[in-house]
């Protein structure tokens, strides 16, 4: 059988998955610190890029202050040195007084003038600029005429270095809590106008007489860089979130399809075990009806291994019962309506043909075209065999209840023949008798006047019996059947009853009819008044009412007949056996009617009752 792995028991298994909860957060840090690197290593290069343009824009402008000033030097030899007011001077020594001379203005005022040679030019140049500019430039030489221009350690290995025939020393000096400084010497070597001040050096033309240095603070150009540095950061920043961002979407997506994908996968495990598991048979087919899947049940019913039916069409199951026209409209629903539900007799393997209640879903793909067909169908044999049994049963209890029924109909109508004749033999031989024993006692009494009063009393004692007797009489043959009814008709019957009803009980009675006479037949008559008879001896007994109302209206269809009280009423549910209504209701259901009684205690009663005629009741 297909999938027979237990499924989870819910969609903690789900959660709870190491592909969910431990695989895909782990790759997505680990991803999220590839990133973070990859935008850290990008900025260390783009400042490492910014440090490097400072430097070289350090080394440009240091390099051009140095060859600026050998250019000024280069010029002041060439002219022998420049005279200036002695005032203004540099703070310079070995300033020889043949270097001084008298001089006065246009307008004959004196003042005293100074020679400066090249090196005092460059020197002064030099102080002006590191006052002004930041920058430390100075002369420097490995043969020590002056103390305060010893080389330090750097210098000293690059006069070394230009010494060996470079042209020009430059170096980043990094230096504690800040850029560094850049660093940069370019030679001074002995030219033929240098001779006649410097011959006492002994350095040939051409040879290095000492070097001009300059140390450029690099905060300076990276100051000129940090809005550059800031929107570079700013824009790594961006680009690293936007990317986190990304990522962690892109991770939320990736993990809801997990999630979703083991859900289905769940889900499917679930269906074919609880396929596998349930009592009903399953059957999948592809579009063209082959095969693909059976579960166990499927075997049970059909005596089938799921190897002799897969890839086989369900045409093998077929008992020969159903003709074309039933499968045609069993496609017709599928392709209509994509399911099908119905009863089929099929064949077992053993050539046993049994009903099955089938029920057939199919399964389309996202184009709409139908893929797969979904089969579950349940073995009715014994149902089938219980609903035959049932209907039997309810055969013989509805022939039975025809008989009771005609029985009691039988019974009714033996019960108002015989309540007849009692009533007419009463009338007849009773009423008669009395009637004649009363005429005798009423001459008795006449003759008794010489007998003596005592003889008087005894007769009309005995005729007021004979009354009492008379009226009990009419009374009881009344209750058997009124006279009135075979006589006059039910209208007239049901206004004398209802006028006694006033006079013997005081509750006033009010009848209301549609038709003056009823044509009726004599059980459907001898009905009405009988409901009407028990409603009212009903109100009598037990409704402590104020007043009746009685209405009779005939249609084409039958005899409507209501009776209302105003009475306490009562619980129908405690008294439906009691006050009659058995019999009441008996009476009306054998004649195919219908009776309906509503009794709101407190509210008084209200009888409904409807009487078919014979040709409209149900047979």
């Amino acid at each position: 059988m297909l999938m027979r792995a237990k499924p989870p028991g819910n969609m903690d298994a789900v959660r709870e998955n190491p592909l969910v909860q431990v695989a895909a957060p782990a790759a997505m840090l680990l991803v999220a610190l590839l990133w973070s690197a990859l935008v850290l290593f990008s900025l260390w290069t783009q400042r490492d890029q910014l440090s490097s343009t400072a430097q070289q824009l350090a080394r440009i402008d240091a390099i051009a202050n140095l060859k600026k000033d050998m250019a000024i030097r280069k010029w002041a030899s060439q002219v022998g040195g420049v005279f200036i007011d002695e005032d203004k001077a540099p703070n310079v020594d070995a300033l020889s007084d043949q270097m001084r001379l008298q001089a006065e203005t246009v307008t004959g005022e004196a003042f005293k003038m100074i020679a400066l040679t090249p090196i005092h030019i460059l020197l002064g140049i030099q102080e002006v600029s590191n006052r002004e500019y930041g920058s430390k430039e100075r002369l420097t030489s490995l043969q020590l005429r002056n103390r305060d221009n010893a080389p330090d350690e750097w210098e000293t290995q690059a006069l070394r270095t230009l010494e060996a025939g470079s042209e020009m020393v430059a170096e980043a000096m990094p230096r504690k809590g800040g850029h560094g400084l850049m660093r940069v010497m370019i030679p001074m070597r002995m030219e033929e106008e240098c001779l006649e001040c410097h011959r006492e050096t002994l350095v040939p033309v051409g040879g290095l007489r000492g070097a001009a240095a300059v140390s450029v603070d690099l905060n300076t150009y990276w100051s000129a860089q940090e809005p550059t540095w800031r929107t570079i950061q700013y824009w790594h920043f961006g680009i690293w979130f936007a990317g986190l961002t990304t990522l962690y979407a892109y991770w939320s997506l990736l993990r809801r399809r997990a999630v979703e994908h083991l859900r289905q996968d769940q889900q499917r495990r679930e269906h074919a075990a609880a396929f596998s598991a349930m009592a009903e048979g399953a059957v999948i087919t592809n579009a063209q009806g082959d095969i693909l899947w059976v579960n166990a049940a499927f075997c049970r019913i059909y005596g089938y291994a799921a190897e002799e039916v897969i890839g086989k069409n369900p045409r093998i199951l077929k008992s020969g019962r159903h003709d074309d026209d039933f499968y045609r409209r069993l496609w017709k629903g599928l392709t209509e309506h994509g399911h099908w539900r119905g009863e089929v007799w099929n064949q077992r393997k053993n050539g046993e043909i049994f009903p099955e209640e089938i029920s057939i879903q199919a399964l389309r793909g996202p184009d709409g075209a139908t893929v797969r067909y979904i089969s579950i169908f349940s073995d009715i044999t014994e149902r089938k065999h219980s609903e035959e049994a049932l209907r039997q049963q309810q055969q013989r209890l509805a022939e039975s209840e025809a008989r009771l029924r005609e029985l009691a109909a039988f019974l009714q109508t033996v019960r108002e023949e015989e309540r007849t004749r009692i009533a007419r033999e009463l009338h007849d031989e009773l009423g008669q008798a009395l009637t004649a024993l009363r005429f005798d006692l009423g001459w008795l009494r006449g003759k008794c006047g010489a007998l003596g009063a005592p003889a008087a009393d005894h007769v009309a004692s005995a005729l007021g019996v004979v009354e009492q007797s008379i009226v009990a009489l009419r009374r009881i043959s009344e209750d058997l059947r009124p006279a009135m009814l075979d006589s006059l008709g039910l209208a007239a019957a049901i206004e004398h009853h209802a006028a006694q009803f006033s006079q013997r009980t005081g509750t006033p009675c009010h009848v209301s009819m549609n038709r003056e006479e009823f044509d009726l037949e004599s059980s459907l008559a001898t009905a009405v008044f009988r409901i009407v008879q028990e409603a009212l001896t009903n109100v009598a007994r037990h409704a402590e009412a104020s007043e009746v109302s009685v209405q009779i209206d005939e249609t084409n269809a039958g005899i409507r007949l209501n009776v209302w009280d105003n009475g306490h009423g009562f619980a129908i549910d405690s008294n439906k056996k009691t006050f009659g209504l058995l019999g009441m209701r008996e009476r009306i259901t054998m004649l195919g009617g219908s009776l309906e009684i509503d009794s709101p205690p407190g509210e008084g009663t209200h009888i409904s009752a409807w009487l078919p005629y014979r040709e409209t009741m149900p047979t």
